[in-house]
């Protein structure tokens, strides 16, 4: 990597530059909690007389009544007061001026992303009397136009929960989503986030903050890489519809989670949630003779916060602990006793000799007694024959699939910490920083233990031991210069080390057991077992082609914002700068067949005759026997750690005004650049459509882009209005426009001549594509050259044409909420997105999206057959809904 002094640019120190801003805004005081305003709450109203005129020059004071911190303002000409970016929590506000009595309103609820408004009619007469009423009711949304949905933390701890107490199974309870689901194996998703759609967009198109800051699992950009416990999480604000203008980076929902604080009075839980296998019924599948397999599942932990100075510095500190242990199995094939032996005649289907006939298939001879000569059995096929299991399952008659049963332990490990400081230094100025950190182990033994083959559990995804951490911090604060101007920052960084492993890895069983040329490689990654994949049967060896794998994504994130009030006007404005890095060692690429052991695929063509039926199990078999692959192949990782950087910025304006008593519109625009992700020292890849050649970005001739054309004009408008028709009722509408968040670092992450895939493939189903004795073909390692290089027609890519247009996303609704007694809120509104220009994969072979590979004049021009995919825009779509709701908030 070129150092800064040779030839960097800004982008490159982006995180020393993040961190140097972070020191300069504490030292300007001007930082406070990591959360922008999506992470704090405002407080707002009107201040009138009995005759209903304004009443200006009031003095307006809130008091935090959980740490005593308070604020104060005067009520401008027309009666208004504002206090933007208020820390969430419980207020008690206090209204006086000179010959009315003092207003004072206790427990007003003031949350995340939400501004409360609190309307006040001041009795005439002497200071010293007062009149107190109390809140904790629902309240209306009386100042923005989104749609959005509280969960508060006693709504999350009280409503059920599904095994894991994950805070995302609730959204199943918000209108527009569709029912979460698990994704993903433990390793690459070991906090068991859950993606889901919102409102008919792209999974991808959602926005999780922790306390402000987005942890994205760069890898997988629809899923979080950080789930907070429960217990720790003081509230959760959803938005699905019509975004303020400070919202970014989410088209679906823009989650915004906050984590609990300390307060005055120490405050502690404790928590044990236990089920095992005596309160679960057996799986219907099981063997007669089986029993419940063992299971015990534990999820504990506490919570504790409270004062370290009291009124000043406040701690919060979470622990939750989960532990996953289990008898787990699985049913699979395997080859019968007679079949092991090359005496295949328990199939109905004869098994021809390939050595007969000719190459198309015809006029073959089969084995006489449908038996394979014990000198024709491959010796390589024989001695992986010797280490497979023997079937344990009876079968009826004629049976020959799942006859094998594997039970093994598998465990699933998992810690989390949440700890929280707040500290308010001056009246003026606060900080506060958290510190979260995850980490688990797991074993998914292997069905076929040393031999290799699926992981026992499916819950597990990868099979193999797993084990990693992930890491996430914030720091930020705000300053008051003024009742009237507030500046807001905040920093984060998140972490996750993740790492997954096969059976094995230090012995090169491929190539120095086996004996099998072009199998395994040099480094530690490459070792183990090679794939072989038989029809029908379970695989043996390593199960999948992206296995192992070593991850290690780090990204930085800065937010600065500064809120103006002026008149009736609430002007917000800010940025949001994001840095994220994929830095990876796995050998995956979309079409490959298998990874860096090598392997091979052996279906039951070449010991079938052409007109004659087709293959079974044992035609595969028999194929696997005789040493014949159908397809075989690898992939060759050419770094040992190949790497990706992205970045997202954003600037963005916004004003709330207060038109007057009853009527409130919001209107700003955001601005956002999602410049071409890079390679550490280089650029990326770009396949030539027009002359067939890779384009290696950054490299002798080629530029660091390639070439490709990236906007730097989208701007996204947004406008709401709230009107406050009665107390008691609020008409609402809005309308905004998202720029498509996709990170392009997850399609162009692996690409030629980053990883060589090598498949080589039969000319033909009748016959084989080598022999297990001549093994896989070596792979030579291209030059770079002048960045223009040959790619061969066997070879699949992934590509951005010259010119990329991201797509974005509409969302308008029109609300109607009222207050319908005994407590409750009722509302309804029509909600809508259209999603233009979503992007996706455009295979060439077919010009359509996840086409097959007919062939194209483009591709016979080049005689390519492998999967070329561009990433591009391939549809629209549309989503409509009428979405209601109601609701209480209880003491």
């Amino acid at each position: 990597m070129e150092s800064f002094a040779k030839k960097s640019t800004w982008r490159e120190m982006c995180p020393v530059v993040l961190a140097c801003l972070v020191l300069l805004l504490v030292a300007l005081a001007t930082v406070q909690p990591l959360k922008a305003q999506v992470l704090y709450g405002s407080l707002v109203g009107n201040v009138k007389d009995p005759s209903q005129a304004s009443v200006p020059g009031a003095t307006v004071t809130i008091t935090n009544q959980q740490t005593n911190a308070s604020r104060e303002t005067i009520t401008s000409d027309e009666g208004l007061y504002s206090f933007p970016t208020v820390q969430t929590g419980t207020y008690t506000l206090k209204v006086t001026l000179p010959g009315f009595k003092e207003f004072k309103q206790t427990d007003v609820l003031v949350t995340l992303n939400n501004v409360t408004r609190i309307d006040i009619t001041l009795q005439v007469g002497e200071v010293a009397e007062s009149v107190t009423v109390s809140a904790l009711t629902a309240t209306l949304q009386t100042d923005r136009a989104e749609v959005k949905t509280e969960l508060p933390s006693k709504v999350l701890e009280d409503l059920p929960v599904p095994v894991g107490r994950n805070y995302q199974a609730l959204f199943k309870v918000v209108p527009g989503f569709n029912l979460p689901e698990n994704a993903h194996s433990i390793p690459s998703n070991p906090s068991r986030a859950l993606q889901f759609n919102a409102n008919g967009a792209s999974k991808s198109a959602n926005n999780i903050r922790v306390d402000g800051v987005t942890g994205t699992n760069v890898w997988l950009p629809h899923m979080t890489s950080y789930i907070p416990a429960l217990e720790a999480i003081e509230g959760v604000n959803i938005v699905t519809n019509s975004f303020d203008a400070e919202q970014g980076l989410a088209g679906g929902a823009a989650v915004n989670v906050q984590i609990k604080s300390g307060t005055n009075k120490l405050h502690g839980s404790a928590f044990e949630y236990h089920t095992d296998n005596a309160l679960k019924a057996k799986n219907f599948f099981l063997p007669t003779n089986q029993l419940n397999p063992k299971l015990v599942y534990n999820q504990f932990g506490g919570t504790l916060g409270g004062p370290i100075i009291k009124d000043k510095l406040f701690y919060f500190a979470s622990y939750e602990g989960t532990t996953d242990h289990e008898f787990a199995s699985r049913i699979v094939t395997v080859p019968t006793l007679l079949a092991r032996k090359g005496d295949f005649s328990e199939s109905n289907r004869l098994i021809y000799d390939p050595r007969t006939g000719d190459t198309a298939g015809n006029n073959r001879t089969a084995f006489a007694n449908n038996l394979i000569p014990a000198d024709r059995i491959d010796p390589i096929a024989a001695k992986i024959v010797a280490l497979i299991p023997a079937p344990n399952i009876p079968l009826p008659p004629g049976t020959f699939t799942n006859n094998y049963f594997a039970g093994r332990t598998f465990t699933f490990d998992r810690h989390t910490l949440d700890s929280k400081v707040n500290w308010n230094a001056t009246e003026k100025f606060s900080m506060n920083g958290r510190f979260s950190v995850l980490r688990y182990t797991m074993l998914n033994p292997e069905v076929f233990g040393d031999l290799g083959g699926p992981p026992i559990s499916s819950f597990g995804g990868n099979s193999g031991k797993g084990w990693g951490q992930t890491y996430s911090t914030t720091i930020g604060g705000n300053y008051i210069f003024t009742p009237r101007f507030i500046m807001d920052a905040n920093f984060g960084w998140t972490k996750m080390n993740t790492n997954v492993e096969q059976c094995c890895l230090d012995k090169k069983i491929g190539s120095d057991v086996l004996g099998i040329p072009g199998t395994n490689g040099p480094r530690r990654f490459e070792g183990g077992w090679p794939r072989f994949a038989i029809d029908s049967y379970a695989n043996l060896g390593v199960n999948d082609d992206f296995m192992p794998y070593y991850r290690r994504d780090p990204q930085w994130q800065y937010t600065a914002n500064a809120n103006w009030t002026r008149g009736a006007h609430n002007i917000r404005f800010g940025g949001d700068f994001s840095y994220q890095q994929l830095n990876h060692t796995q050998p995956e690429f979309p079409g490959a067949s298998h990874g860096a052991q090598g392997g091979f695929n052996f279906g039951g063509g070449p010991t079938t005759v052409r007109g004659g039926p087709s293959g079974n199990l044992f035609n595969s078999f028999a194929t696997f026997l005789l040493g014949q692959p159908t397809t075989l192949g690898r992939i060759l990782q050419v770094p040992d750690v190949y790497t990706t950087r992205t970045w997202a910025d954003s600037v963005y304006i916004r004003d709330q005004w207060q038109v007057n008593r009853k009527l409130t519109l919001s209107y700003g625009v955001r601005w956002e650049y999602f410049p071409l992700p890079t390679r550490q020292d280089r650029g990326m890849e770009r396949y030539d459509l027009v002359n067939n050649k890779m384009l290696v970005c950054g490299v002798g001739a080629v530029p660091k882009d390639c070439g490709t054309k990236i906007s730097r004009t989208q701007f996204a408008p947004r406008i709401g209005v709230a009107y406050r028709a009665t107390e008691d009722f609020v008409i609402r509408a809005g309308y905004g426009i998202t720029n498509d968040p996709y990170n392009l670092a997850r399609p162009l992450r692996t690409n030629h001549p980053i990883l060589l895939a090598l498949t080589v493939s039969a000319p033909n189903s009748f016959q084989p594509a080598g022999t297990l004795k001549e093994g896989i073909p070596p792979i030579p390692t291209p030059s770079l050259g002048n960045g223009i290089i040959d790619i061969p027609g066997t070879v699949g890519v992934n590509t951005l044409t010259d010119e990329f247009k991201r797509g974005y996303i509409q969302s308008w609704n029109f609300t109607l909420q009222k207050k319908i007694g005994w407590g409750f809120i009722g509302q309804a509104g029509y909600v809508a997105t259209r999603q233009i220009r979503q992007l996706g994969f455009l295979d060439l072979n077919t010009g359509k999206p996840g086409g097959g590979r007919a062939s194209e004049p483009f591709n016979q021009k080049f005689g390519r057959t492998a999967r070329t995919a561009i990433i591009g825009p391939i549809s629209n779509n549309h989503y409509d809904s009428l979405q209601t709701s109601l609701e209480r908030r209880f003491a």
